[in-house]
């Protein structure tokens, strides 16, 4: 397909076009299979790894998230640097903003998320397809294309592996957006200068202290992130089904108003 870089890296803005929730496996996520997204009529394939809690440990937790951060995010959460800088968050889909995002991206963070991309060779092109010119990131060398969909499977895989999912709020009421731009910039000049801490971590000290966790300290390394994930979530389950069945035997809580689903611990997730 005939491409052409685009000078400047300029986007022709649009209104933002909800992409479709996409599935996948999650036994294979489970056990850290890595997944491939080998799209028809898209040039290359994108090989998705599974990091271990080691991996991000070692890295750094803060390196790491801030190119996690990059595939993960949509243009809510960037609504107030967006409109600084011109651009109406609502009229830009997740894509545009990763393409303008993704000289950001470290390349020893992606190398433990993905098999041999080098983010560096990509170039915004534009590409046609069924008469439709398109946007794409494209690694001429290795003959790599990224386009909305390659990244969408990216975005989508990488949302369900790490548990982030930002709330995104769009609208084209004037006054509302004005009224999200002022919320933004005031929560900005209250936190700009606070320190954060580690969420990993956090994470891990409340279920190695838990006496229902199986994993020691030292075993954790080697466990794959949506692996360990599932477990904090797993382990979150259980005790609020616990709880339900210690009141509704009390007599303390009415068993008639909540559902059969809420003290299955054994439940899909």
């Amino acid at each position: 397909m005939a491409r052409e870089i685009v000078d400047g890296k300029k986007i022709e803005l649009k209104r933002k076009f909800r992409y479709p929730k996409l599935e996948f496996d999650r036994l294979q996520m489970y056990f850290g299979k890595p997944y491939v997204v080998d799209l028809e009529g898209v040039n290359g394939s994108v090989t998705i790894k599974m990091p271990t809690v080691g991996n991000v440990m070692m890295y750094g937790e803060k390196a790491f998230n801030e190119t996690l951060s990059v595939f993960v995010t949509n243009t809510t959460s960037y609504r107030l640097a967006l409109w600084d800088g011109g651009i109406d968050w609502n009229e830009i889909s997740d894509f545009e903003l990763f393409c303008m995002l993704y000289s950001r991206l470290d390349k020893g963070a992606v190398n433990l998320m993905f098999d041999g991309l080098d983010f560096s060779k990509f170039e915004l092109s534009k590409t046609e397809k069924d008469g439709v010119e398109q946007i794409v990131l494209y690694d001429k060398e290795d003959d790599i294309e990224i386009n909305e969909d390659v990244y969408q499977y990216i975005h989508q895989y990488l949302q369900e592996v790490f548990n982030i999912f930002p709330v995104e709020k769009i609208t084209h009421s004037k006054t509302m957006k004005e009224m999200y731009i002022k919320k933004d910039r005031a929560e900005f000049e209250r936190t700009k200068d606070e320190s954060k801490g580690s969420s990993i971590q956090a994470l891990i000290s409340s279920c190695v202290n838990h006496p229902g966790f199986k994993y020691k300290l030292n075993e954790l390394t080697e466990l794959g992130m949506c692996e360990f994930y599932d477990s904090v979530k797993r382990l979150q389950i259980y005790e609020s089904s616990t709880a339900l069945m210690k009141g509704m035997y009390s007599g303390f809580v009415d068993s008639s108003k909540i559902s059969a689903d809420s003290y299955n611990f054994m439940k899909e997730i």
